[in-house]
C-alpha cells in the first residue's frame, strides 16, 4: 500500500448541511471554533449542555471555513464506538485533525501541511506501519530506564526554585521535564534544545495567529476580547520566521539520521520505509511536528493541570500526602479531569449512524475528550477531582484504539515522577495566582501558572 500525500490527495467535497435531518433540536449561544471559549480552561458546563441535550450535534461553523459543519460527540460510549470503527471512521480522509480543514487544501506551507501529512492522519496498515517502529521506544523497558534519568532531572529543576520561594511552575517545570525526555528519546543535542521550547510556546499560538489573519482576510469585526488577545505583527513575523526555522532544523537532523544511525529515536523516524521507500519530506515534516508538540505539549499542561487540581482541592492533596501510593491514580485522575488534549477528528467513509442520528459520508466528526471523561454513565460524580477513585483509569485522554496515544506509558511516568519529587521536597507547593491559558481549542495549554512554597538552601 503506496503512501500518498494527504495534503494534496483529498478531492473537493463542500458539506455545507448534513445529509440526514437532525434528530436533536438544540440552539447554542457558544462557538466550539471560538478560540476565546478556551481561555478559562475547556468549557465543561457547554459540553454538559451539549451531552444532556444533543449528544450528536451538527455544530455550523463560520462563512470564512471550507467546510462549514462538524458533528459534536460529547458521550462517552460514542466516541469510543467512533474510536474503534476505521474501516467507517477514517483519521485520513479530509484534512486530518482540525475541525475546519475540508477536502480543499487551503494552504500550501510547511505547517499546514505538516498538519495532515504524519502518523495520526493515517488509517490501516499506512497507519501500522508509521506507527510499529517507534515501539522500541515506548515498551516498559525503555520507559522503566528512561525514568531513571527523568528522576535525575526532576532533581536538578527543583534544586534550582528551591531558594525562590516562588516561580512560574510552567517555565521552570512543565515545559523543562518533557522537553529534556523527548530529547533523550530522540536524541536532540542538548545545545540545540532551548529552540524546541520556544518553538513550542509559539506552536500554541498557531491557531490564533490563522484565526486573526483569516478574520482579516474576511473582513471580520473583532470583539473586544479578540481583539485584546490578537497578536500583534511583530509576533506573527516571529511565529513565521520560528515555523521555517523549526522545519529546516527538522529535515537537517532527519537527513543527518539517515547518513549516520544512531540508537535514537530520531534515526527510527528518519528510516521508516513504506512499500520499500524512505518517507517524503512531507511526512519527515508531519512527523517532526507530531513528535516535538504531541510528545512534549500534552505532558507539559498535564503536569500543570495537576497542580492546579491539587491547589484547589486541597482535601485531595492532603490524601495523597498521607499515602503516596495514590500517586498512580492520582495522575489518572488529574489527566481525566485536566484532560491534555480537547478533541480529535474523524471523517466518515459512508453512510453511518451514531446512536439514533443518521450521518452521511464525507461529513466530519469531532470527538471532545473532555466531555467524555466527564460522562456521568462513565463516571460517578463526574466534575469532582476525587484521586481515589476506581474507574480513573478508564478515561479516553489518550485516545482509544488503533490510534492509542503511543506516549501515554511515558507521560504517566513523568507525572509519577514529577510529583513524588515535590511531594517529598516541597509539600507545600501550591498555585499562587492566576492561570493562564493561550486560546487554543485543541490542547489544554495552559501558559502561565504562579505557585509558591517555603524556600530552601
Amino acid at each position: 500500500m503506496s503512501l500518498k500525500l494527504n495534503s494534496d490527495s483529498q478531492p473537493f467535497v463542500k458539506i455545507n448541511e448534513p445529509k440526514y435531518k437532525e434528530i436533536y433540536s438544540f440552539s447554542r449561544d457558544f462557538d466550539l471554533t471560538d478560540l476565546f471559549l478556551f481561555t478559562k480552561g475547556q468549557p465543561y458546563e457547554k459540553f454538559a449542555e451539549l451531552r444532556n441535550k444533543a449528544p450528536v450535534y451538527f455544530h455550523k461553523t463560520g462563512p470564512e471555513d471550507s467546510e462549514p459543519g462538524f458533528w459534536v460527540l460529547t458521550k462517552y460510549k460514542d466516541i469510543e464506538y467512533v474510536s474503534k470503527n476505521q474501516d467507517i471512521f477514517s483519521s485520513q480522509l479530509a484534512g486530518g485533525t482540525s475541525l475546519t480543514h475540508g477536502f480543499e487544501a487551503m494552504d500550501d506551507s510547511p505547517l499546514y501541511r505538516s498538519t495532515m501529512d504524519h502518523m495520526l492522519s493515517l488509517d490501516g496498515l499506512l497507519h501500522l506501519n508509521m506507527r510499529n517502529p517507534h515501539m522500541a521506544f515506548f515498551n516498559p523497558k525503555y520507559v522503566s530506564n528512561l525514568r531513571k534519568k527523568v528522576e535525575n532531572k526532576v532533581d536538578l529543576l527543583l534544586d534550582d526554585i528551591a531558594p525562590l520561594g516562588k516561580c512560574n511552575f510552567v517555565e521552570t517545570v512543565s515545559a523543562e521535564l518533557p522537553l529534556f525526555t523527548l530529547c533523550e528519546m530522540l536524541g536532540v543535542p542538548e545545545a540545540d534544545r532551548p529552540k524546541i521550547i520556544e518553538w513550542m510556546k509559539l506552536l500554541e499560538m498557531a491557531q490564533l495567529i490563522a484565526a486573526t489573519q483569516m478574520a482579516e482576510k474576511n473582513n471580520l469585526t473583532l470583539n473586544e476580547e479578540q481583539n485584546k488577545g490578537t497578536p500583534d505583527p511583530a509576533l506573527i513575523e516571529m511565529f513565521t520566521n520560528m515555523v521555517e526555522e523549526m522545519f529546516s532544523y527538522g529535515r537537517h537532523i532527519l537527513e543527518e539520521r539517515r547518513k549516520s544511525p544512531k540508537d535514537d529515536l530520531l534515526t527510527v523516524i528518519a528510516n521508516i520505509e513504506i512499500d520499500g521507500e524512505k518517507l517524503p519530506n512531507e511526512y519527515l515534516d508531519g512527523s517532526w511536528l507530531l513528535i516535538i508538540f504531541a510528545g512534549n505539549d500534552t505532558t507539559r499542561n498535564s503536569i500543570s493541570g495537576t497542580m492546579n487540581l491539587l491547589s484547589n482541592n486541597p482535601d485531595q492533596k492532603k490524601l495523597v500526602l498521607n499515602d503516596r501510593s495514590l500517586i498512580p491514580n492520582m495522575v489518572h485522575e488529574s489527566i481525566r479531569v485536566a484532560n491534555p488534549v480537547t478533541y480529535m477528528r474523524r471523517t466518515t467513509k459512508t453512510d453511518t449512524q451514531i446512536g439514533d442520528q443518521k450521518i452521511g459520508p464525507n461529513e466530519k466528526i469531532s470527538l471532545w475528550y473532555g466531555a467524555a471523561n466527564r460522562d456521568p454513565e462513565v463516571f460517578e460524580n463526574p466534575d469532582k477531582y476525587d484521586i481515589t477513585r476506581e474507574n480513573a483509569k478508564k478515561h479516553l485522554s489518550f485516545g482509544y484504539g488503533r490510534h492509542l496515544c503511543l506516549g501515554k506509558h511515558t507521560a504517566n511516568m513523568q507525572l509519577e515522577v514529577v510529583y513524588e519529587k515535590i511531594f517529598e521536597r516541597f509539600p507545600d507547593m501550591k498555585q499562587d495566582g492566576d492561570i493562564v491559558y493561550t486560546p487554543n481549542n485543541f490542547v489544554n495549554a495552559i501558559q502561565e501558572l504562579p505557585v509558591s512554597f517555603a524556600p530552601k538552601k
